[in-house]
C-alpha cells in the first residue's frame, strides 16, 4: 500500500543533514536557480550547498525521459558536442498497446540507466496524464484513457526507473488541455477528480513509490495546482486513513507554473505566493528563484520549510545522490557518457525495437479470408510518403532544419524514410542517425536480398510494384507541446494534414496490395477504409522511435507476429464531435465519462454509437478462442484479491500473443449511495503467448480494493459497493460482451 519505507541508514542520514542545516542551507533544497539573466542552458537543475560535518549536498540534475534521455537542454557539468544522443524509444502511448508491464518495466530500468550515465538524479517521468480526448497535443507522453491502465504501465515503469534515480510522476492533476495550459481550469466534482484524473498517480504513488510528483501548470476548480492545497495536502499528501494518496515524497511544480509563469513578481507577490505555496503543499519550485527564493523562504512559515527540505532530503539518501562528488544513482549505470552523448548501448537499442515490436497495432488487414499482410508474394514493394515541410519555435530542432532557431526555420519530414520520433518539446530525444532507421531502411532490412524494396513520394513511384506501404501520419510541428508549435500544441480535428489521405487514395487507385502505417500520437481519420481497394491492411505504428522500423519491417513479412492492443477507443469523427475538447477559452467542464466509458453509457442510453475500433482493438496472424473462465471465490470481502482464470487457445497455425482483458459491471447503486458508476470497467489484463494450435491458462488477478467509488464531496469517503459484480473477459472492450466469458462474483462491500 505505501512503499515508502527507508532505510534505517537513510533516515539517520537524512536526520544529521537536517539538525545541520541551518534555516538558509534547509531553504536550498525548494529552490531552483537564481533568476539571473533567465539562462536557458542552464535550468535543469537545482542549487548545491555546503552543509557543515556533512559535505556539499548536490542539487537535483533532472531531465525529461518519458521516450528516452533528453540530454538538448545544456548543464553546466556536460560539456556540448552538439549531438546529445541517447536511445529514443516508442513513445509512450504507443508503448501502452503493448500492455506488456514487465517489458514497460525493463524500459523504465533502461531510461533510468542512462539518466544517472549522464549525470543526471531526478527523472521527470512517468507522464500519468489521461487522455480524456485525442485532440489533446500530448497524447504522445502518456498511456491511454483508462485510470487502470495508465496506472499498471506507470507503476512498471517507475519500478524500473528506480532501480537508479528517482522519478517523478508529470503531470498532477487533470493537465488534458495543452493551448494556453498556465490558464487553463479544469472544473470537475470530487467523485471525477479522485477516480478518473487522480486515480494513476494514487496506483503509482501507493504500488510504485514513485518519489516525486509535479505539480501541473492548470488550475482546478479555479485554483492554480501548485497554490491548491485541496488537491496536495488534502488527497495527495493526505494519509490513507484519511481518504488520501499518503504520498511522502516530494512536490516539485511544472516548469514556472507558479502564478506568474516566468514574470519576475514584486517582493509582496512572491511572498504571498510563496506562502500559499508552502500551505498548500508544494516543495519545490521549477526553474528559478522567482517566489520561492532566500528571502521569501526565511520569512515562511518554518515548520512548512522544514517539513519540505526533509521531503526533498529523503529523496536524495533514498536513491543514494545526495553528496557531491559521489554517486548519481542507486546503482552505478551501465550506460557510458561520452562528451554529451550517451554511448550506444546494444541492449537498450533492441529493448526498443521489442517494444514496438509488441506494441504495433494491426487495425485492418484485407477481406475476411484473403488477408494482405503478411507479405508473402510480393517481390517489389515501394514504400511511399509525402515530404512535408513544417517550422518549429522554441524547441530542440530536428537535424534536418536549417536557418535561426528564433525565426521558426523550415524544416521537411520525410515520412518514407526519416525515423518518427515524436514532437520536439520537453521529452524530445535525439537519436543516432547513423543508429537510427526509417521506414524505408527497416522494410528494407527485413525483405533481404530476394525483394526489391523502392522509396517515393507519390503513387507514380509504386507503379511497377507487387505492393505498396504507405506511410502517414504528423510531422513534429503537429501536436505536441504549446512552446515548440505554431499551433500551441492541440488539435482541431482527427483529419492527417493535407495530402496524407491523398497519397492512400492514389496508392489504393493502383489496385494493388497496400499496408498504411499511421504515425501519430493517438487516433486519426481513416477515410481509406471504403476505398474500392479492399486488399489494404492499416497499421497504427504511434512514434515508433529510432529502432521502431525495423520492428514494422519484421512484423510486415511475417518474422514476428503482431500482438498490440489500442489504449484507446476510436471513434468517428462524428461521433468524437459530440464531446467537446474545450468548452470555453479558459475552462472545461471534465466529466465522469469519456473514451470507452462514455460510448458504454450512450450505448446504455439507447443512442447510436459509432465506432471505428473499441477500446483495445488489434489483430493478429493468429486467432485466439476464451473459454472456462473461473474465479478463486465466489464470494469476497472488501480487501480481497481475486485471482480469475481463463483458458485461451490459439486456434491458428502461427505462434501468437494474447492480451485478455478483464472488465467489471458493477451491481445497481443502493438507494442512498450517490455519484455516477461505469457501465463496465477495466480493472485486470494479462499478457499471455501462445502455441499454435495449444492451450494456455491466463491469470487476470483482481484487486476488490480496485472496484472503490468516491462517495460525497471534498470530506466524502472511498467505499466499495456491495452486490454481485458481473466480471467480463475478452479481448477487447465490445468483445468482453458479446464474445467473451462471463461470471458472476458477490463481494461484501461497505
Amino acid at each position: 500500500m505505501q512503499p515508502y519505507g527507508v532505510s534505517a541508514e537513510v533516515s539517520a542520514a537524512v536526520a544529521s543533514t537536517l539538525s545541520n542545516m541551518g534555516p538558509a542551507e534547509k531553504a536550498t533544497q525548494l529552490l531552483g536557480l537564481p533568476v539571473g539573466n533567465k539562462d536557458f542552458e542552464d535550468i535543469e537543475r537545482g542549487p548545491d550547498v555546503e552543509v557543515p560535518g556533512v559535505g556539499t549536498i548536490r542539487g537535483y540534475h533532472y531531465r525529461d525521459g518519458v521516450r528516452g534521455v533528453n540530454l538538448g537542454e545544456g548543464q553546466p557539468i556536460r560539456p556540448s558536442d552538439g549531438d546529445n544522443f541517447s536511445t529514443a524509444f516508442p513513445a509512450a502511448s504507443v508503448r501502452a498497446a503493448s500492455w506488456d508491464v514487465a517489458l514497460e518495466k525493463r524500459i523504465g530500468a533502461a531510461i533510468g540507466d542512462e539518466t544517472a550515465a549522464s549525470m543526471n538524479n531526478l527523472l521527470l517521468g512517468p507522464s500519468v496524464d489521461v487522455v480524456r480526448h485525442p485532440y489533446w497535443g500530448r497524447t504522445q507522453e502518456v498511456y491511454g484513457e483508462d485510470s487502470y491502465h495508465i496506472g499498471r504501465m506507470a507503476t512498471a515503469f517507475t519500478v524500473g526507473l528506480q532501480q537508479h534515480v528517482t522519478g517523478c510522476a508529470a503531470h498532477f492533476v487533470a493537465n488534458t488541455v495543452e493551448k494556453n495550459r498556465s490558464s487553463q481550469d479544469a472544473l470537475m466534482n470530487e467523485q471525477t477528480l479522485r477516480e478518473v484524473y487522480g486515480r494513476s498517480f494514487e496506483m503509482v504513488i501507493q504500488d510504485g513509490g514513485v518519489g516525486c510528483v509535479m505539480a501541473a501548470r492548470n488550475l482546478v476548480n479555479g485554483v492554480k495546482v501548485t497554490q491548491n492545497e485541496h488537491l496536495l495536502r488534502g488527497i495527495l499528501k493526505a494519509p490513507v486513513e484519511q481518504g488520501g494518496f499518503g504520498f511522502q515524497g516530494m512536490v516539485i511544480s511544472d516548469m514556472f507554473a507558479m502564478p506568474g509563469d516566468q514574470n519576475i513578481p514584486d517582493p509582496t507577490s512572491a511572498q504571498n505566493v510563496t506562502d500559499e505555496a508552502l500551505r498548500a503543499g508544494l516543495d519545490v519550485e521549477r526553474a528559478w528563484q522567482l517566489n520561492y527564493s532566500p528571502e521569501t523562504l526565511a520569512r515562511a512559515d518554518q515548520s512548512r520549510v522544514d517539513d519540505a527540505a526533509r521531503r526533498v532530503l529523503t529523496q536524495k539518501y533514498r536513491f543514494n545522490s545526495a553528496i557531491q562528488g559521489g554517486s548519481w544513482s542507486s546503482q552505478p549505470p551501465t550506460s557510458t557518457l561520452t562528451s554529451a552523448s550517451i554511448d550506444a548501448n546494444p541492449d537498450h537499442e533492441a529493448l526498443a525495437e521489442q517494444a514496438e515490436l509488441e506494441s504495433a497495432v494491426l487495425l485492418t488487414n484485407g477481406p475476411a479470408g484473403a488477408p494482405v499482410l503478411p507479405f508473402v508474394g510480393a517481390n517489389d514493394i515501394a514504400v511511399l510518403g509525402i515530404d512535408q515541410s513544417f517550422r518549429l519555435v522554441s524547441a530542440t530542432l530536428p537535424k534536418s532544419c536549417s536557418g535561426d532557431p528564433v525565426g521558426a526555420p523550415m524544416c521537411t519530414f520525410h515520412f518514407a524514410t526519416d525515423p518518427a520520433l515524436g514532437d520536439r518539446g520537453s521529452s524530445a530525444v535525439e537519436a543516432d542517425p547513423a543508429r537510427s532507421s526509417g521506414p524505408f531502411a527497416g522494410i528494407q532490412a527485413a525483405a533481404g536480398g530476394a525483394r526489391h524494396v523502392t522509396s517515393g513520394s507519390s503513387a507514380s513511384d509504386a507503379t511497377g510494384a507487387d505492393a505498396i506501404v504507405v506511410v502517414v501520419g504528423y510531422t513534429p510541428a503537429d501536436e505536441g507541446e504549446e512552446f515548440t508549435l505554431l499551433t500551441l500544441g492541440d488539435r482541431t480535428s482527427l483529419d492527417l494534414p493535407p495530402g496524407h489521405a491523398e497519397l492512400v487514395e492514389s496508392a489504393l487507385d493502383l489496385m494493388k496490395p497496400t499496408v498504411i502505417i499511421i504515425e501519430s500520437g493517438s487516433i486519426v481519420n481513416l477515410p481509406w477504409l471504403s476505398h474500392p481497394n479492399q486488399n489494404q491492411a492499416t497499421i497504427w505504428a504511434g512514434y515508433p522511435g529510432a529502432r521502431g522500423a525495423l520492428a514494422l519491417g519484421k512484423l510486415l513479412f511475417g518474422a514476428a507476429n503482431f500482438s498490440g492492443k489500442m489504449p484507446v477507443a476510436w471513434p468517428t469523427q462524428s461521433q468524437l464531435d459530440l464531446t467537446p475538447f474545450k468548452e470555453r477559452d479558459s475552462s472545461t467542464t471534465m466529466g465522469y465519462f469519456f473514451g470507452y466509458r462514455e460510448y458504454d453509457r450512450r450505448h446504455a442510453a439507447g443512442e447510436a454509437v459509432d465506432l471505428v475500433f473499441p477500446f483495445g482493438h488489434g489483430l493478429s496472424y493468429s486467432s485466439f478462442v476464451y473459454s472456462n473462465l473461473s474465479a478463486a471465490c465466489q464470494a469476497v470481502a472488501k480487501d480481497a484479491i481475486v485471482d480469475v482464470s481463463v483458458d485461451i487457445e490459439n486456434t491458428s497455425a502461427v505462434d501468437g500473443d494474447e492480451i485478455a482483458m478483464l472488465f467489471v459491471e458493477p451491481p445497481p447503486k443502493a438507494p442512498a449511495v450517490t455519484g455516477d458508476r461505469p457501465i463496465k470497467e477495466l480493472k485486470s489484463f494479462a499478457r499471455v503467448s501462445v502455441k499454435a494450435g495449444k492451450q494456455q491458462t491466463a491469470t487476470l488477478p483482481l484487486r476488490i480494493r480496485d472496484l472503490r467509488r468516491w462517495e460525497g464531496g471534498a470530506n466524502g469517503k472511498w467505499l466499495v459497493d456491495s452486490g454481485d459484480y458481473t466480471i467480463l473477459v475478452g479481448k477487447n472492450a465490445a468483445d468482453a460482451v458479446t464474445g467473451g466469458v462471463q461470471a458472476t462474483l458477490t463481494v461484501r462491500g461497505d
